[in-house]
């Protein structure tokens, strides 16, 4: 008999991500701790939630599913009586990178789920797009040192870089070609950094995409300097340490931004406090 439903989350964080070590990263404790949950969680529910050689059971499954379904109806009374949801309407313009669109889905589903008034439109500012300088945007999820003045937000998380490749590739490193950012990316820190460490004889191919570069790096095609949150669910990836040193100094923040007239607007607030509870570090 199920006495909390405080383990269930963990069961329902890995039937999500698919691995303890992306679930342990969302609810911020070691996947060790994840599997530890789920013992206490089959032990008060008297049957098996995961097989160790196969994954997570029938039954397991579908207590995830219940939880999941069961979280998004509570998350959405909570956030209901924190906010009332008529107050919460209209169209709010998040702009982001590509690179981030994994880490949106979570508070995305949210916010659709607890405010029924509410349209999110994400747009991915690729070197175009909709600015928020321009105010084209209420929201901007940014990669940056420190914002600029004219701007609020709230910091996020450390974005950490490194060089991965396929453990084939990365077991001769000096024979591997390379996947590079294209254009308008090389006159970022990372495209100099890129200009500055990567051959131009040994690059197999370039995109401004963050995403497909991940893709393109875990087929096989190159080494990639990736942020470490993108690969972190890719086993099939591996950093090379002899890059460490070189890479040290790439690290940014990622920032949740907007002008300081747009944040006690019910619309963006609500946007916020959902992003922040996600994504903050």
């Amino acid at each position: 008999m199920l006495s909390s439903w405080d383990d269930i989350r963990f069961l329902e964080a890995l039937d999500r991500r698919g691995s303890a070590r992306a679930a342990g990263r969302d609810l911020g404790v070691a996947p060790s701790t994840v599997y530890r949950r789920i013992a206490a969680l089959e032990a008060a529910a008297g049957f098996a939630c995961l097989d160790r050689g196969r994954g997570i059971t029938e039954a397991g499954r579908e207590l995830a599913q219940l939880a999941r379904s069961t979280g998004v109806a509570l998350e959405g009374i909570a956030q209901r009586a924190r906010a009332p949801a008529r107050e919460v309407q209209g169209k709010v313009t998040l702009t982001t990178l590509d690179g981030f669109a994994p880490l949106l889905v979570a508070p995305l589903r949210q916010l659709a789920g607890a405010f029924p008034q509410l349209e999110v439109e994400v747009q991915i500012a690729e070197g175009g797009g909709p600015s928020l300088r321009k105010r084209q945007a209420e929201l901007a999820l940014s990669i940056m040192s420190d914002p600029p003045p004219s701007l609020v937000g709230r910091r996020l998380f450390a974005v950490r870089w490194g060089v991965y490749g396929t453990r084939a590739l990365a077991a001769t490193p000096e024979r591997a070609r390379w996947v590079t950012l294209a254009r308008p990316h090389q006159g970022t820190w990372l495209g100099r950094w890129e200009a500055a460490h990567v051959p131009a004889d040994r690059i197999a191919m370039s995109t401004p995409s963050r995403r497909l570069l991940v893709d393109l790096v875990a087929s096989g095609a190159g080494l990639g300097l990736l942020p470490a949150a993108l690969v972190a669910d890719r086993p099939d990836l591996v950093e090379l340490p002899q890059y460490k040193p070189l890479v040290a100094d790439l690290t940014r923040m990622a920032w949740l931004l907007m002008h300081p007239e747009v944040r006690r607007d019910a619309r963006v607030a609500a946007v916020v406090k959902v992003m922040v509870e996600h994504l903050k570090g």
